[in-house]
């Protein structure tokens, strides 16, 4: 079971064992045509040489991971934290099936001198046939949180893995959710959805990127539950968002208006101010960074303020399965945007989806996530603040996630 604790730590994670710092995969879906499936032994051909065969490694800058060095924001683009939020701890298997979709959008030249040493391209062979299916995408992904059916209480959205369906579990109010609503359809292809007031109007909207072209897209809330007319019709407002990963609303100016946090291909994390008003490609003002680093650290969340400040906080999670707070400080300012980080919990290296708002109305950031082994469905879990920058004891609220 993950664990929170109070105790303030400056301790930062370990660093993983060093990988070879060989091609990795590198995310433009528009780039060199398509390549056929490749066979068993030529992933483990092309593994050998990013990797020496280590499924599990992690480079030495946590910029490279797993046995086909993804990037982690290639892996959350083509699906792969269905399976895992990092990909070295999921199988085998899952590995070579993300990469796969890698394959045919990119060819073998995302892994470089690796891809043509292995015959990525030669024998065409599908490295798990019908008589060994994988499993099915499972689970509910991409969750993100905001009052969108106008109630004042807090909603979750997400999308089904298997059917690309988005779903919308209003709120209770007390932590847990109501009967599910289905409000869109194929978004199988569409990643990092987070959720905030950019328009202006005061209803949340929804941000999402597709995966295949990296463009970013607003979709307006109607400010109720209306079923398929919860959201309106999408306008874009950014172009070239394929290489970021992890993308979370945070106002970090205490403008009143949502900000954009996103972390790129580099490990570099960025705050695109909101604008306040949907203006397409300058909804979102020019982005600023405010940290470095950041290529070991996942499942990024805002709770909202979760010491009592009056400042929306951050967390996040690295490899080890450490929780790490990041304290807001109200400011937009460069590397200072967010003061020094704090530990608040361990053993969450089996936690993924993690979404944070203020789940009880209680005045006091929240957070949800799923405890599930990789590839399978899970228990969803309530973690209420306790107002010290911490979490209370946790609550069961769903299974199946």
């Amino acid at each position: 079971m993950p664990r929170t604790r109070r105790t303030p730590s400056r301790t930062a994670a370990k660093t993983a064992t060093a990988a070879l710092a060989l091609a990795g995969v590198t995310l433009s879906l528009a780039c060199g045509g398509t390549a056929s499936a490749a066979s068993l032994s030529t992933w483990e051909k092309v593994a050998h040489c990013e990797s020496t065969d280590d499924w599990t490694i992690i480079s030495s800058n946590h910029q490279y991971y797993g046995g086909l060095q993804f990037l982690l924001s290639t892996w959350d683009a083509f699906g792969g934290r269905q399976y895992a939020t990092y990909p070295n701890r999921a199988t085998k298997q899952q590995q070579i099936l993300i990469a796969e979709k890698v394959l045919r959008h990119q060819g073998p030249q995302a892994w470089g001198s690796c891809g043509r040493q292995a015959g990525l391209t030669d024998d065409g062979i599908d490295p798990y046939p019908t008589t060994n299916i994988p499993p099915a995408p499972v689970g509910i992904v991409q969750l993100t949180a905001a009052d969108f059916n106008g109630d004042g209480k807090a909603d979750l959205v997400g999308v089904e893995a298997a059917t690309g369906k988005l779903w919308l579990y209003p709120g209770n109010g007390n932590g847990t959710l109501g009967e599910r609503v289905l409000i869109g359809s194929g978004w199988g292809a569409m990643s990092g959805l987070t959720a905030a007031d950019y328009t202006g109007d005061g209803k949340p909207d929804l941000l999402a990127v597709d995966s295949t072209a990296g463009n970013l897209y607003v979709y307006p809330g109607a400010g109720t539950a209306a079923g398929m007319g919860t959201l309106g019709d999408r306008v874009q407002i950014g172009t070239g968002w394929g290489g970021m990963r992890d993308l979370t609303a945070m106002d970090v100016d205490k403008d009143g208006k949502p900000d954009l946090l996103t972390v790129d291909s580099a490990g570099a994390l960025w705050a695109y101010p909101g604008a306040g008003s949907l203006k397409g490609t300058n909804t979102l003002g020019d982005r600023v960074q405010i940290g470095s680093g950041w290529g070991g650290m996942a499942e990024l969340a805002s709770p909202g303020d979760l010491n009592g400040d009056g400042k929306a906080d951050l967390v996040a999670v690295d490899t080890a399965g450490g929780l790490w707070k990041y304290p807001g400080t109200g400011s937009l300012n460069g590397m200072n945007t967010l003061g020094d980080r704090n530990q608040i919990g361990t053993g969450w290296t089996t936690m993924r989806q993690l979404v944070g708002a203020d789940f009880n109305g209680d005045g006091k950031g929240d957070l949800d996530a799923v405890q599930a082994p990789a590839g399978s469905t899970g228990t969803f879990y309530f973690y209420p603040g306790n107002g010290g920058g911490g979490f209370a004891d946790r609550a069961a609220i769903g299974t199946g996630w």
